[in-house]
């Protein structure tokens, strides 16, 4: 299992440094950045992340959730926020339980202010939630990301041994979605078209409460969307 910090429009560099050394306090070295508001490079990052230095200097950028996550096979977006949403919970500490043993795996966290918005985490298999005092559970970016790799430690450990079917990574969900939303199209299945986002956004919950889709699987999808559609 490989793990990546996804940081979603982070507003302070200090905070990204903060999370480079927390990632590097547990072995966790792969720091993704979509759209950092004060651009990069970002100096205080630099300042801030001390011996971890090198993650910043490696860290890379993205102009989208969707760009950032499209290698991974599966994702988990940290909110403290209840949403509306029909999404898997899993609190921090069972992740270690829940984690897929192998692929590459994916933790979002959203803005210092509003965090993750709900298009942002429709993209997410599962939704991630800290233990905390339900009156106070407002968590600085940083000591978020701190608890969830201290979580993740142990079971990246266990994963070493373990072996399962290569998974499907995001970008090959996407290139899924694409042909699954232009087949309804084609169909007529969004009747109103002011109700085709929201719809849209329904259909790809469904499919991203399926845990560990393989390659394979994905495929057989496909194979099926084309039949359905009469196109060989």
């Amino acid at each position: 299992m490989s793990i990546s910090i996804i940081l979603v429009a982070p507003q302070m560099g200090e905070n990204i440094g903060a999370v480079a050394r927390a990632m590097k306090n547990f072995d966790i070295y792969d720091l993704r950045i979509v759209d950092p508001r004060d651009g990069w490079p970002n100096e205080k990052a630099v300042s801030m992340s001390v011996g971890a230095a090198d993650l910043i200097a490696n860290a890379r950028i993205f102009g989208s959730v969707i760009d950032a996550i499209s290698d991974l096979s599966y994702v988990y977006a940290a909110t403290a926020t209840p949403r509306d949403m029909n999404k898997e919970y899993v609190f921090s500490r069972d992740l270690i339980e829940d984690i897929p043993k192998t692929g590459k795996v994916g933790i979002m966290f959203g803005r210092e202010n509003c965090g993750l918005n709900n298009q942002e985490i429709s993209y997410a298999n599962k939704i991630i939630t800290i233990d905390t005092n339900l009156s106070f559970s407002s968590l600085n970016i940083a000591h978020s990301v701190a608890v969830i790799c201290y979580e993740l430690f142990p079971a990246r450990m266990q994963s070493r041994s373990y072996v399962q079917p290569t998974l499907a990574e995001n970008d090959e969900l996407e290139y899924f979605y694409e042909h699954l939303f232009n087949s309804l199209e084609e169909r007529k299945f969004f009747r109103v078209p002011e109700k085709r986002e929201k719809m849209s956004l329904k259909i790809r919950n469904i499919f991203a409460r399926i845990d560990n889709l393989s390659k394979t699987e994905l495929q057989t999808l496909r194979g099926i969307i084309t039949v359905l559609s009469g196109k060989k």
